[in-house]
């Protein structure tokens, strides 16, 4: 009895994620009864999967919004319930909430039959949670490596496709590398101070004057394995050939969802263990990691011909600006990369929902600029909305995309960043002009043969009204965003 009470707390600020894992095991159990059934009649069950799913991402949100717990360590330090995991989890749910609604339309022209599919979501969405509320390398370790093995299984999905198997092989090993970087880092951590828990590090770090050089190695082997499942250069190497031989939807998830959470982990392990290192370490560290992103992701672009390596790229030149963001040090440093990831998912998922609908109506698996070509003629509505979103992504006024970058270059001013300021103004403008050759395909390219275009779905319709009214918002009241992510940023200290 003493020991329930004791951790009754902890029970009830667990609940979204306790829910989760309950609600897997009803899935899989509704998706292998009635598979039987859907196989005999020639049925179809992804409708009533993607009812079931949504239904559990939805009221998961619903649990993650009232947790009534508002901040403390939970289960022995070992978690963390705070408002910025309550934050992140109510992204993590509404990107997962995206996914699912544009699956099902996808899903039956791509002809997947397996229900296993929608399981792995709520995996997704349960690993997700785990990672965002970690409060110990160890729990970091076991929540990352329960969501990479769902990803491995999902990017060589496609069984008679060569560049899927490609995919999965190229990730598997390179995310293995990674996993063991972790490992080796968190070793080399405990060896120097005998824990792995977060708090007790920020309490033995705080005023430390003298490092060895096992913290300085172990740190930039624990945070070098995060940043490569964000996909920063150097650690890129994957992450084009996985957006492209991945099945669509597949690749979706892994542009929308996963970034938050490990943007969350990072920020915990530099900004609340290891803040005293900042100086000597997080500031050069980020800032030679964020250069190398944006000069990969501006010139690796530059060259492409095909839509999904295009998004690739440009994810690692966004990804380098929220590395600039973190080696400034400053609050408003952490408010600019929280409000940008924000602005960056709401507009990969606008652009990757409407490569979602080319591949629907393409015949090829490999999606180039030609493929674009006759939308504006055939969907001159879509076809704007596109245009505005790469407006966004380009970071050209008035968008939410230029905001979030002038963002970062405020807190790399006010930190004395000047060149490295000027650097990634000039990278800035490089890109943007793979971003404006789109807009010009679109709009001036002749197409000879016909073009047809299927209508959206209902799905897809919803989450590009929904994603697109929140950037147009941000324009009209800007202050709103500021305020939350401030909030948020503030809420990483206390």
């Amino acid at each position: 009895m003493k020991f329930a009470l004791i951790f009754q707390n902890d029970t009830v600020a667990f609940l979204p994620e306790l829910f989760l894992a309950i609600s897997i095991l009803v899935v899989l159990l509704h998706g292998s009864f009635l598979g039987v059934t859907a196989a005999s009649l020639h049925s179809y069950l992804t409708p009533s999967m993607v009812r079931l799913t949504s239904g559990t991402l939805f009221l998961s949100l619903l649990l993650v919004i009232n947790n009534p717990v508002e901040s403390q360590t939970l289960w022995n330090a070992i978690f963390i319930a705070d408002y910025l995991s309550t934050w992140a989890k109510f992204i993590i749910f509404i990107g997962l909430l995206f996914c699912v609604s544009v699956s099902e339309s996808y899903m039956f022209s791509a002809r997947f039959r397996a229900y296993e599919f929608f399981v792995f979501i709520l995996g997704i969405a349960l690993s997700l949670c785990l990672l965002i509320s970690s409060y110990d390398l160890l729990s970091i370790y076991l929540s990352m490596e329960f969501l990479s093995l769902i990803f491995y299984v999902l990017a060589a999905w496609k069984k008679n496709s060569y560049f899927s198997a490609e995919a999965g092989l190229k990730y598997f090993i390179l995310g293995s590398v990674a996993s063991i970087f972790f490992l080796f880092g968190s070793s080399l951590i405990y060896f120097s101070l005998g824990t792995t828990n977060l708090a007790s590090l920020a309490l033995l770090t705080e005023n430390l004057s003298v490092s060895s050089a096992f913290i300085y190695f172990g740190l930039v082997c624990i945070v070098s394995a995060l940043l490569f499942k964000l996909g920063a250069a150097p650690y890129h190497m994957w992450i084009a050939d996985v957006y492209e031989g991945a099945p669509t939807l597949v690749s979706l998830i892994f542009a929308l969802v996963p970034k938050v959470a490990f943007f969350v982990v990072v920020l915990r392990i530099a900004f609340t263990s290891f803040w005293s290192l900042f100086p000597t370490l997080w500031e050069d560290f980020f800032c030679i990691c964020g250069l190398l992103s944006l000069f990969i992701g501006c010139l690796c672009g530059l060259g492409e011909t095909k839509i999904k390596r295009i998004l690739a790229f440009s994810s690692v030149g966004h990804v380098g600006f929220l590395c600039l963001g973190l080696a400034s040090g400053s609050i408003e440093g952490i408010q600019a990369v929280l409000f940008y990831l924000v602005f960056y998912m709401l507009t990969a998922a606008f652009l990757w929902v409407y490569v979602l609908h080319l591949d629907l109506t393409s015949n090829s698996s490999l999606l180039t600029f030609a493929d674009a070509i006759g939308l504006v003629r055939s969907n001159p509505f879509l076809g704007f909305g596109v245009v505005l979103m790469i407006f966004s992504l380009a970071g050209i006024p008035p968008f939410g995309g230029f905001f979030a970058k002038l963002n970062i270059f405020i807190g790399l001013v006010d930190s004395s960043f000047f060149i490295v300021a000027i650097f990634a103004v000039l990278t800035s403008v490089i890109s943007a002009f793979y971003y404006i050759r789109l807009i010009k395909i679109f709009y001036f390219e002749k197409n000879n043969n016909w073009f047809f275009f299927a209508p959206l779905t209902k799905g897809a319709s919803i989450v590009l009204v929904l994603s697109g009214l929140i950037i147009i918002f941000f324009m009209l009241s800007p202050n709103l965003f500021y305020l939350l992510s401030y909030k948020v940023g503030l809420g990483l200290f206390f």
